[in-house]
């Protein structure tokens, strides 16, 4: 890795770990972080509640993997984990940041499940040996890497022979969001700050990383605009003014500026 690469994944590191993915939906101090209170009062915005299809997502793989063990890269507060091994999956489950995997194992403690693992990972770098997993998720991590092609190919390094890579999502351009982050200069995470790595891709990029696997599915994601936790003047002109403008669009129009496209493979 070079000195640039290094220092880039430094920087996303740090950002992450004092940005958990969750943070920015709490509305209420009263609410205590780690508590079942606390996790019960974000779920709604989280994955995969905020994204129906990212659950419908969930259903359909842990039908096929029940009793198989699958790793999750980036997995936050440990939603999407949890929704596997309540489905009867085994489930590693690692992010990044120590912060983020401290409130999983919590979140896990509070829900009475058991997970194979939960550790720190680098997505760009995992400590698992070759073909460990029979199935590896990853929802909205791979392209704030800051490598996404060398993260797909951790996936399929750590993937068996036939094993599943559900990647759920890439940002896709061109897309409504591309447009608004780009010329907009808007934050898409967090009001204070937005994360330092964000890559957009077109589609055929996407797919021309997952050289050695077999496309099961390619799916644009997010083609309509969804309700924000956010307040303020640019809050209040996407949510009484662009979001219903743009959900007018017939779905064959709004799928062509879906912001969000999603993978799923088999390793060949």
């Amino acid at each position: 890795m070079t000195e640039k690469m290094q220092e880039t994944a430094q920087t996303v590191h740090d950002y992450w770990n004092r940005h958990t993915l969750g943070l920015q939906y709490v509305t209420d101090e009263a609410v205590e972080l780690g508590t079942a209170a606390f996790f019960a009062h974000i779920r709604p915005w989280m994955n995969p509640f905020k994204f129906p299809w990212i659950m419908a997502r969930i259903e359909r793989e842990a039908a096929l993997l029940r009793g198989m063990h699958l790793l999750e890269i980036g997995c936050g507060m440990g939603y999407d984990s949890l929704e596997f091994l309540k489905r009867g999956v085994r489930v590693t489950a690692t992010d990044l940041t120590p912060s983020a995997v401290a409130l999983t194992r919590r979140h896990f403690e509070v829900e009475r499940v058991q997970a194979e693992d939960v550790r720190v990972a680098d997505g760009l770098d995992l400590p698992f040996p070759d073909g460990a997993f029979d199935a590896v998720w990853a929802n909205g991590v791979l392209h704030h890497t800051g490598d996404t092609e060398r993260a797909v190919q951790e996936v399929r390094r750590v993937l068996k022979a036939g094993g599943r890579a559900i990647i759920s999502h890439f940002y896709r351009k061109p897309s409504w969001l591309y447009l608004l982050h780009r010329y907009g200069r808007e934050n898409i995470e967090f009001k204070e700050e937005d994360a330092p790595v964000k890559d957009f891709y077109g589609e055929a990029e996407i797919l021309k990383m997952f050289d050695g696997f077999t496309i099961l599915e390619a799916a644009q994601d997010h083609y309509r605009a969804l309700p924000v936790r956010r307040d303020g003047l640019k809050a209040a002109l996407y949510r009484y003014g662009f979001r219903p403008l743009y959900n007018l669009a017939p779905e064959s129009i709004a799928r062509r500026y879906a912001h969000k496209f999603s993978v799923t493979a088999r390793k060949v």
